[in-house]
């Protein structure tokens, strides 16, 4: 390793040394900046972080660069409160101590440009390649904690994440990036954007990507009829994303495509091990249009529509007895169609110079919601689930005080298919000191039960459809500080206390075995979360956060499973020979209980990624080491794996060449 990164540096001076033109360096944002950043996910309008009403992480395109970050999931690395897991098929976010094993992230809402990216069948969305929008292509990702219910409805129980992509005029250009890595990684990214004279502003950033992937021992399947539990050629995964926005004047408009093919090693589900045709796909397409424009001196209206796709397919080899005794395979296969279209009208209006309302009228109809399971000789499932959803919101922002402001806020969102559910929220926001700011939060939010949930049934596989199911509820508390210790830094605390009831979950009827989901658990949390951010003048930037999340079953008093109570991320970019950045990142993570009631090993993650500014007139190189000390660790499966944990990715490299037109 040291002679690799030796070479590393030695390449990168040699590069220097052929520079022929001085180009600007990262995007260099002073700590007062950075909190002046404004923001629009917390309320719905522009704020900066001290005032939102939440306990809010952003990250910024600087930090996208300087760590190298490829996707969501790496970018959870360094946010407090968050740890993630991956199963070899998808990724999958914890916050504050809950992190189901494969609830597909169904209990934290992303947007794109305030557009939902959760589909509607599972709630489900991506984090990692099986969401791959490229990075590159964001200017920030603004990440709100705790419930988000009382603007946003279903599904925003413990955070809302916000992607926002750049504009044309900041790209101004052509860039192309191809990049090859460990694992037979080879991605192609592009990423173009321009203003034009008449205010038409458009981007365009897409990224392509296959990797091969690596053979994977799974010591439960160790034996000669299982090749000696070696998945072989199975971890491998293909993959693109493209998103278009153009806007001019007050209109707004964007699309995305996104694709998703993994292979799948760990035999899931009670698959043939090592079987070639184990695979799914998932695709999202989205299309958004919205109008924005002030109205009068003192209001704001907005309009959005939308039209959004999601298509997964998977395949699944079985193996099987017929009637004389002969064993036999035969392939399964699922499918997902679902197509929902709708609109959102918001009014802002400011009453008075320091009272702010808000009201907005959301409705979505999802016209088809399509799943079936099918082998060659019959149909064992075929239903279509369609729904609408009408919601109207309400929050006020009273100013009280030049240093004091209060916000309370009300939603009420109904069902075709099930309960209404009304879920508030408040907010005092304190600043005693112009450096010191101390926010009392209160909110609920709550989770619909999902049409996989309320309508999925398999006799062959012993599933029946359940029957009453009602919202999850999560009420949460919680006390934040925030305090400008010098110009250079800046520390955050967060205590919080949450309770989840009627928590749906898959249960087993004790009389005929038969699997089914009821409202049946119930949770509840406390924890905290400390860190602190450094910009310094010298080009030094850092970050060290500690969480410490204490979740438990409300009923049994045991501890959640796939919950660790500690986690500490340490992070730290440098210049080096003025014209390199070195930027190492540390995590550690205690233990997790998994689904068989055994724990995974605590360990501790070094990630590496070296940058240069342009070299050669208008070329960038980075080269990013995950793993960087090859650590083995496992994260939590679910009951769908035979494996209690999934062992993770050891050391690997991706090195990349930026040429900017």
């Amino acid at each position: 390793m040291r002679r690799i990164l030796f070479g590393i540096v030695a390449a990168l001076l040699l590069l220097h040394g052929g520079a022929t033109a001085e180009m600007p360096n990262l995007e260099e944002l002073s700590l007062e900046e950075l909190l002046e950043t404004r923001i629009n996910t917390a309320s719905k309008y522009d704020q900066t972080s001290r005032e939102a009403p939440a306990s809010v992480t952003i990250i910024t395109s600087e930090d996208i660069e300087r760590y190298g970050f490829r996707t969501l999931y790496d970018v959870f690395v360094i946010v407090p409160g968050f740890y993630t897991s991956y199963d070899r098929n998808y990724y999958y976010v914890g916050v504050r101590g809950f992190g189901r094993s494969t609830d597909y992230n169904n209990r934290v809402l992303f947007l794109l440009n305030g557009q939902t990216l959760n589909e509607p069948f599972y709630w489900s969305a991506g984090i990692g390649t099986d969401l791959p929008i490229n990075l590159d292509g964001v200017e920030r990702i603004e990440i709100v904690r705790g419930p988000g219910s009382a603007l946003y409805g279903t599904s925003a129980m413990f955070a809302v994440i916000n992607i926002i992509t750049k504009k044309g005029v900041m790209l101004e250009g052509l860039e192309i990036s191809p990049e090859m890595g460990s694992y037979g990684h080879v991605r192609g990214i592009a990423n173009f954007g321009k203003e034009f004279e008449n205010g038409l502003d458009v981007m365009v950033t897409g990224n392509w990507s296959r990797e091969d992937g690596e053979d994977i021992y799974f010591r439960e399947f160790d034996d000669p009829s299982t090749n000696d539990g070696i998945a072989e050629d199975l971890d491998w995964s293909r993959y693109y994303n493209v998103i278009t926005t153009i806007g001019y004047g007050h209109w707004h408009v964007q699309g995305m495509l996104n694709s998703f093919k993994k292979g799948i090693p760990t035999a899931s589900w009670g698959t043939i091990f090592n079987a070639r045709d184990t695979q799914t796909r998932d695709e999202l397409s989205t299309f958004q249009a919205m109008y924005d424009r002030p109205w009068g001196s003192s209001r704001n209206i907005s309009f959005r529509g939308f039209y959004d796709r999601y298509i997964y397919d998977g395949s699944y080899p079985y193996s099987g007895v017929d009637d004389g005794g002969d064993p036999f395979e035969y392939d399964s296969f699922d499918a997902n169609d679902a197509v929902w279209v709708g609109g959102e009208i918001q009014h802002r209006w400011d009453i008075r110079s320091d009272n702010r309302l808000k009201v907005g009228l959301e409705h979505q109809e999802v016209v088809r919601a399509e799943y079936r399971i099918w082998t060659d000789e019959a149909t064992l499932y075929d239903s279509d689930s369609p729904y609408r959803i009408t919601a109207l919101y309400l929050q006020d922002h009273y100013q009280l005080l030049k240093n004091l402001s209060i916000l309370g806020g009300l939603r009420w969102d109904r069902y075709s298919t099930a309960a209404t559910s009304t879920t508030p929220r408040g907010a005092i926001v304190y600043h005693p000191m112009e450096t010191s700011t101390i926010k009392f939060i209160y909110g609920d939010a709550f989770r619909a039960p999902s049409p996989y949930e309320t309508r999925y049934e398999d006799p062959t596989s012993g599933w029946r459809a359940a029957s009453g199911l009602v919202s999850e509820r999560i009420r949460t508390m919680e006390l934040v500080w925030e305090q400008r210790l010098a110009e250079e830094w800046y520390g955050h605390f967060s205590l919080y206390r949450y309770t989840i009831k009627n928590l749906i979950d898959a249960e087993v009827d004790p009389v005929d075995s038969s699997n089914y989901f009821d409202n049946s658990g119930k949770v509840r949390a406390v924890g905290f979360e400390a860190g602190i951010n450094a910009r310094l003048k010298r080009g030094i930037k850092g970050y060290a956060n500690y969480t410490y999340q204490a979740a438990e079953d409300a009923v049994t008093g045991l501890r959640l499973s796939n919950s660790p109570v500690h986690t500490a991320k340490v992070g730290l970019s440098t210049e080096l020979f003025d014209r390199i950045t070195i930027s190492p990142q540390l995590l550690y993570e205690t233990d997790r209980i998994t689904v068989y009631d055994t724990e995974t090993d605590p360990y501790l993650l070094v990630n590496l990624n070296l940058s240069t500014e342009p070299l050669l007139g208008r070329i960038k190189f980075s080269f990013l080491i995950r793993n960087l000390f090859n650590a083995s660790y496992d994260t939590p499966g679910g009951f769908e794996h035979v494996q209690a944990a999934i062992p993770q990715d050891g050391r690997h490299f991706i090195a990349r060449l930026r040429f900017q037109f």
